[in-house]
């Protein structure tokens, strides 16, 4: 299966981090919010007009910028709607 930035993955949905691509500093950032390989998180909304994506990880909701969120990718693995 071929793997999505997370900036272009769909809302509510349940994602797992397959890769993350940045340099060491963004790495120990990402590993320090919960965000890892292999890592279920959940995105929970993408504003409008270039504004930031916000995820779930662990309860805790944490806010990227698109060129960030656009570091990892993810596989879609399940929806949350009902």
């Amino acid at each position: 299966m071929r793997y999505i930035e997370l900036s272009r993955a769909p809302c509510n949905e349940t994602l797992e981090v397959k890769a993350i691509y940045s340099d060491v500093d963004w790495g120990k950032r990402f590993e320090s919010m919960g965000i890892r390989k292999g890592r279920q998180i959940r995105k929970i909304a993408n504003h409008p007009f270039g504004g930031p994506v916000v995820i779930e990880v662990d309860g805790m909701k944490i806010s990227l910028g698109r060129n960030i969120a656009a570091k990892i990718e993810v596989e879609v693995l399940s929806s949350h709607l009902q």
